[in-house]
C-alpha cells in the first residue's frame, strides 16, 4: 500500500514538473518573438489637420491695418509715463485740464492704429457726456431706441453701433430669431425674441457680442503693457454688480481719453452715477465681459 501511495507522489512530481517545464519554454518563446519581430513604429497625425483656412493675427492686441508685430517700446511708455504725453494708437496725444490724457484718433501708419469703424465709433461715443442724458428706465415700443435722454447703461452700446450704421436693434432679433437656443430665454422667462426691448438688455447683448464679436480678455492688469493695449476706444465692456445674477451687469464703452496714472476711462451711465459720464471704472469694477464690435478685419 506504501508502496502505491508513493508511486502516485512520484508521478504527481513528475507531471507539474513536466509542467512548469513547458511554461517557462513557453514563456522564452514568447520573449524570443517579441526580440525578434519588434518593431518600433511611430504615428504621426498629418500636418494639414493643424492648418486654419485663414491667416490670423500674430495678436489680439494689434487691430488693424498692421497686425504684423507689437511695438512693446511704445507698449512700455504707455504703462511708464503718467502726467506726460503718452501713445496708445498715435504718436500724438494731449493732457486735459483735468488731468487726463486725450489720445488723437487720426492715424500715422503705426502698429496700433484704429481702423476707420473703430475711430468713427470713438468719436461718437466721445459726444454722449455732452448730451445732456440722464439714468432712467424707460420702454419705447415705437422705436427700440430711447427718443429721448432717458437711458440705460445698454443704450449707450446700442445708440453708439446705430449711429455708427450697426443697428443692434435689427441685428440682435435676426440673430436671436435664428439662433433662440444659443441665448437664455429662460432668464427673461420668453421664448420668443422681442424686437423692440431685448436688444437693451444686458445678457443678451452679451451673448450676441460673444457669437459675433472679437471677445478679448477681462481682466485688467495696469502693470502689464501688453494688457493694457487690449483697452481699446470703442471697445465694449461690461461690469459686475452681483455676480449671482448677470442681469445686473452694466455696460459701456472704453474712452480715448485716459486717467493720469495711464488707464483707459470708461463711458457709462448707471443710476449711481445719474447721467453719461466717464470715469475710471478699469480700476474698481470687474469686468464681465469685453468685446471688440464689428470683428475687426484683417486687411481693410
Amino acid at each position: 500500500m506504501e508502496t502505491k501511495i508513493r508511486k502516485k507522489k512520484n508521478t504527481r512530481k513528475v507531471r507539474y514538473s513536466f509542467i512548469i517545464i513547458v511554461f517557462i519554454a513557453f514563456a522564452a518563446l514568447q520573449m524570443w518573438n517579441l526580440k525578434t519581430f519588434y518593431k518600433e513604429v511611430k504615428f504621426e497625425l498629418p500636418k494639414i489637420l493643424f492648418k486654419s483656412d485663414k491667416s490670423l493675427p500674430i495678436s489680439e492686441i494689434t487691430v488693424g491695418k498692421a497686425t504684423e508685430s507689437v511695438d512693446i517700446a511704445a507698449a512700455n511708455a504707455i504703462n511708464s509715463q503718467s502726467d506726460s504725453s503718452q501713445t496708445t494708437i498715435t504718436e500724438t496725444s494731449s493732457n486735459s485740464a483735468d488731468g487726463s490724457t486725450e489720445t488723437t484718433l487720426s492715424g500715422n501708419g503705426s502698429a496700433f492704429e484704429l481702423s476707420d469703424i473703430q475711430k468713427k465709433i470713438a468719436l461718437r461715443l466721445m459726444k454722449l457726456p455732452e448730451e445732456g442724458i440722464v439714468y432712467a428706465y424707460q420702454n419705447y415700443p415705437e422705436t427700440g431706441y430711447p427718443n429721448e435722454k432717458n437711458w440705460i447703461s445698454t443704450d449707450v452700446i446700442s445708440v453708439v453701433l446705430n449711429d455708427c450704421g450697426y443697428d443692434l436693434m435689427e441685428l440682435m432679433y435676426k440673430d436671436m430669431t435664428e439662433h433662440i437656443d444659443a441665448y437664455p430665454m429662460d432668464i427673461r422667462g420668453t421664448k420668443t425674441p422681442s424686437k423692440k426691448s431685448d436688444f437693451r438688455v444686458v445678457y443678451f447683448q452679451q451673448k450676441f457680442f460673444q457669437r459675433n464679436a472679437l471677445e478679448l480678455p477681462i481682466t485688467f492688469d495696469a502693470k502689464d503693457p501688453a494688457n493694457l493695449l487690449q483697452w481699446q476706444p470703442g471697445d465694449i465692456v461690461y461690469f459686475q454688480v452681483d455676480a449671482k445674477n448677470p442681469g445686473n451687469d452694466i455696460g459701456g464703452m472704453i474712452s480715448n481719453h485716459k486717467s493720469g496714472t495711464g488707464i483707459p476711462l470708461v463711458i457709462m451711465i448707471t443710476a449711481d452715477l445719474g447721467k453719461v459720464t466717464e470715469i475710471d471704472a478699469l480700476s474698481t469694477l470687474k469686468a464681465s465681459g469685453h468685446f471688440r464690435y464689428p470683428y475687426p478685419e484683417l486687411n481693410q
